[in-house]
């Protein structure tokens, strides 16, 4: 090995060693070698040998110091149009070889291996001499060398790890403890330490050891334990579980066949395609032996979803299998006609097969057994349609027989032992398309986009396709987007497709008219629901009836497939069923008395519902001036945040729909409440258009209210809609409008204040922060006020006050229980620490704030804490890592926060650029600096700026870059100004 970094810098050559005298030289070599066969640009080994001091001649210098080390080292220093780079093989670098062994190491673990593991990993820790490059007096080169003991620290654990696993717990107890006093908040150590007491019998003195790490991390970062260390932890003082017995595992349902139907085939069938296939490989599969038991295949839908034309379908292209017999019989559950008794079905079935009606049986029983013995010994496709429930269908099952059943119901028919049930859903949009085109032809195919949106007009439902197809197929003057005119101005548009007397509305009559009055009062009531899906919950509150009722009521509907159940608890409305039951509630004359009070009861339950809900979030003094303690008998109880984020995360796009309803019938204080109430998730969740238009809505009924509260509130939550979203000019304008305010005064100039902070203006930030700190009370929006406060503080190089401020939003966190301001406190302290250069602390907060902001309280903040990890541990040394999370960040930013997309992108550019990716981070600062433009965000604009002027290769056009980010700098007085200032005095490359 020629080349050793991992302790003082030598060199050797042929086994002898090299002197390098020069100072300079030195930090060259040494900067070159840390990236091995990677280039160097002059401007970064400039800054490495002189720092601020660099003369004007240090271009010169510097080619001076290459050619005295070239003389010493033939062959390792290559000139490159940007600088230089030392061609080096993997075994002549000490840092190449340690990299190796530890990776060879790691991949052995893994695998089991852990003899070869311990030698790979124990065989790269000898290698470290000592510090790494210790006497190097140069801040880039001891940046590098702490990332590479912070590798070796990582190695060192990894080796541990195998020890414990190979036994030698008792050999390693001393080592941990002198390694857990040099780094008393590493957590994998500590943990390492507790195990190996543990193994020994020293229990007490692991717990011990947990309880020290505890104090410290509270003491110094104000942080319990991480996740693992506390399991650790809990382990040691329980006893262990007994194992849960083994459950075997269920056996495989038994596989049946599918339903079908067999009159006339339809000639122009299409759909349907996979689940054709499916059936017909069922059928294949479950072909009875003689003397078998019967296959039965029982299909349900909604009316007009096309159950019986799919059975016919599927009947003729199996019907080769069934050679004595392919039966047809409607059962004529839903008809006009009353439903078929068993023993009459029978009678009809015995003459289908040939039984004279002489020798048909007159009792019922003895029916059952003629139908029984005479399908035997054959093979009949039988095709019950239109079938009522079990009791009419189970005399018509075959006892012990080589058939097909196929049972078409309207409702979910249930005790038919062995049957397999398919419930059909709407065709899909593809689907549609192409059933219009079948029977329309030509012009169907020459104008998709009219034929898709009669598709959509048709709800998919195949019995309103066909007939829409139809209607078109027998008037040759109409185009397709003429239909879709007539079916966007019918209403309901349902009306319209009646064709020969058939229509979906007159479908969905005879199951209406079959259900008991309770369930026909619900099915009409869902007619008010906007849209999506809903809980028994919201339909109780609708129908003003208990949830157990509502339940009940609910099931029934499903069973009469005038209701669908996607997921249970989960409801929805075909658009079709949907248009006839608000044609049943304008049916009666003057309409049904129910509506406006069960429009109104839903109204309230999704208000009070979503207030409860968010209100986690927030303190009561953010709930002011609005009431929401009415929150009726249906609104569900919150407890954590995990039960407020899986309800918003369901109903949020209901509650939107609720909120446009209540704006188009003119109910104006719910039109401003109900996006008051949802407002922390959107924010949270960065969807800034949807906020934007529900708290317009609001503000033109605050004002028709005439209530300024109201009003005022309003303009706050619409300003952070725009500042979410970018819009900071038109966030200020919204803003200031408040600042006077008696109510919203407070939180208005802590808003304007982080409107400013991002545009630039740290005077008129501060000052806003201070008025905002003297009149502040309440401890919640202190805490906000703080968040502020410490981002305005780091932003102009007041590093240790941000961090004081930081950590009191940690402390008033963790002392409430609240995991919002801890976590966002916890990124600002993470960012003042790594200014303040102790990158390790700060990886250590942003881990944890990641933990706590992942999921439960935001996105965008998540996004944020996971940029700055990125950068902390690039600078620690893990760049594949940190570069992994600073993309992600920038990615998802781009589509959830401008602003956070700003920070981060520029945080991925001065990654990129650390690394040599130049040409890289010189596209990604130029998008970020358009996007920051766009925004009005100067301080992004600014450090796109000297990205830019870092990573151009022209030297006009990067200076000009460079003055231009200086000129920003400057005009915010962020410390920034200093770097950019010195890069340009240093002399052109």
């Amino acid at each position: 090995m020629r080349y050793r970094l991992l302790g003082p810098l030598t060199v050797d050559v042929a086994g002898q060693p090299v002197r390098i005298a020069a100072a300079r030289d030195r930090v060259l070599l040494a900067m070159l070698l840390l990236q091995p066969n990677r280039v160097v640009t002059v401007a970064r080994l400039v800054d490495a040998v002189w720092g601020d001091a660099a003369p004007a001649t240090a271009r010169a210098q510097l080619h001076t110091c290459v050619s005295r080390l070239r003389r010493l080292l033939p062959d390792l220093i290559r000139t490159d149009t940007a600088g230089y780079r030392a061609a080096v093989a993997d075994d002549d670098l000490d840092t190449l070889t340690f990299t190796a062994l530890v990776t060879a190491g790691r991949a052995a673990a893994a695998a089991g291996d852990l003899h070869t593991a311990h030698t790979r990993l124990r065989a790269a820790l000898r290698l470290w001499r000592g510090p790494a490059l210790a006497g190097l007096d140069s801040p880039p080169v001891q940046a590098h060398a702490v990332a590479l003991e912070e590798r070796r620290d990582a190695a060192v654990e990894d080796c541990i790890d195998v020890e414990l696993r190979l036994g030698r717990h008792a050999e390693l107890i001393g080592q941990l403890t002198a390694l857990v006093e040099q780094h008393p908040l590493r957590e994998r150590l500590t943990g390492q330490l507790m195990t190996a007491l543990t193994r020994a019998g020293r229990t007490a003195d692991a717990l011990a050891v947990y309880r020290r790490l505890r104090k410290a991390l509270h003491d110094e970062l104000g942080l319990p334990p991480g996740d693992a260390l506390q399991r650790l932890h809990h382990d040691l003082l329980q006893p262990a579980a007994e194992p849960a017995p083994t459950t075997p595992a269920p056996a495989a349902p038994q596989r049946v066949t599918r339903p079908w139907t067999l009159p006339r085939d339809v000639a122009d069938y299409s759909g349907r395609e996979h689940l054709l296939t499916d059936l017909i490989t069922a059928v294949a599969d479950d072909d009875p032996h003689p003397g078998g038991v019967p296959a039965v295949l029982t299909v349900d839908g909604m009316a007009g979803v096309g159950k019986t034309s799919l059975a016919v379908h599927l009947a003729h292209r199996v019907a080769a299998r069934y050679p004595d017999g392919r039966l047809f019989l409607d059962l004529h559950a839903h008809s006009d006609r009353p439903p078929l008794p068993p023993h009459e079905a029978l009678a009809v079935l015995l003459g289908h097969l040939g039984v004279p009606p002489a020798r048909i049986p007159a009792d019922p029983d003895e029916r059952v057994a003629r139908w029984r013995s005479e399908l035997a010994d054959r093979r009949v496709l039988v095709v019950l349609d239109n079938a009522a429930d079990a009791g009419q269908v189970l005399p018509l099952l075959p006892g012990s027989s080589p058939s097909l059943i196929i049972v078409t119901s309207r409702r979910r028919i249930a005790g038919l032992d062995g049957a397999r049930p398919v419930s059909l859903d709407v065709l899909s949009a593809v689907e549609s398309r192409r059933l219009i085109t079948a029977v329309v032809g030509a012009r169907a195919a020459a104008d998709p986009a009219a034929t898709a949106e009669v598709a959509r007009l048709c709800g998919h439902l195949p019995l309103a396709l066909r007939l829409a197809a139809a209607r078109l197929a027998h008037r040759p003057s109409w185009s397709v987007a003429d239909l879709a005119d007539r079916l966007r101005s019918a209403h309901p548009a349902a009306v319209d497709l009646a064709v020969d007397g058939r229509s979906p509305h007159a479908a969905f009559d005879l199951s209406y008219r079959q259900l008991p009055a309770p369930a026909q009062r619900l099915f009409r009531l869902l007619g008010v629901h906007p849209a999506g899906d809903l809980s028994t919950r919201a339909a109780a509150a609708l129908a003003g009836l208990p949830t157990d009722d509502t339940d009940l009521l609910l099931g029934q509907l499903v069973d009469s497939h005038l209701l669908n159940e996607p997921v249970a608890g989960r409801f929805r409305l075909h658009d079709l069923l949907r248009e006839y039951a608000t044609h049943l509630l304008d049916e009666p004359a003057g309409g049904d008395p129910d509506r406006e009070p069960a429009t109104r009861r839903l109204l309230d339950f999704y208000l009070h519902a979503t207030a409860a809900a968010t209100k986690v979030w927030e303190s009561n003094r953010d709930r002011d001036p609005v009431d929401f303690t009415d929150v009726g008998e249906h609104v569900p109880t919150f407890t954590d945040m995990i039960d407020t984020r899986r309800w918003l995360d369901l109903e949020w796009a209901n509650v939107v729909a609720v909120a446009h309803l209540a704006d188009r019938l003119g109910w104006h204080r719910h039109t401003v409440l109900l996006p008051r109430a949802l407002w922390g998730y959107l924010f949270r969740n960065s969807m800034n258009d949807v906020s934007l238009d529900l708290h317009r809505r609001a503000l033109t009924a605050a004002h028709a209210l005439h209530d300024p509260d109201l009003i005022a509130m309003t303009h706050n939550y619409l300003a952070s809609a725009h500042a979410r979203g970018g819009d900071l000019a038109s966030a200020a304008a919204h803003l200031a409008r408040l600042v006077t305010h008696p109510t919203w005064g407070v939180r208005a100039r802590t808003n304007l204040a982080y409107v400013y902070l991002n545009v630039g203006r740290y005077d008129e930030a501060l000052h806003l922060m201070e008025q905002s700190l003297i009149t502040g009370a309440d401890g919640w929006h202190v805490s906000v006020q703080w968040t502020a406060l410490a981002g305005m503080l780091r932003a102009v190089g007041r590093y240790t006050e941000s961090a004081l401020v930081a950590q009191r939003i940690v402390a008033y966190g963790r002392r409430t229980g609240n995991p919002w301001p801890a976590a966002v406190g916890a990124v600002e302290l993470g960012q003042a620490r790594a200014r303040l250069g102790r990158h390790r602390q700060a990886a250590l907060l942003l881990r944890w704030a990641r933990r706590q902001l992942g999921g439960d309280v935001g996105p965008a903040a998540e996004l944020e804490a996971r940029s700055h990890l990125g950068a902390a541990l690039l600078t620690l040394g893990a760049h594949e890592r940190g570069l992994h999370l600073l993309r992600t960040a920038y990615e998802d930013g781009q589509q959830l926060d401008p602003t956070v997309a700003c920070q981060a992108g520029n945080l991925y550019g001065e990654a990129l650029t650390t690394v040599g990716r130049a040409a890289d981070a010189k596209l990604v600062h130029a998008q970020v600096l358009d996007r920051a433009m766009r925004i009005g965000h100067r301080y992004e604009q600014a450090r796109a700026y000297r990205g830019l002027g870092v990573t151009t290769d022209d030297p006009r056009l990067a200076r000009e870059r460079l003055r231009t980010a200086l000129e920003l700098f400057d005009a915010m007085g962020t410390p920034e100004r200093h770097e950019v200032r010195t890069l340009l005095h240093r002399p052109e490359q």
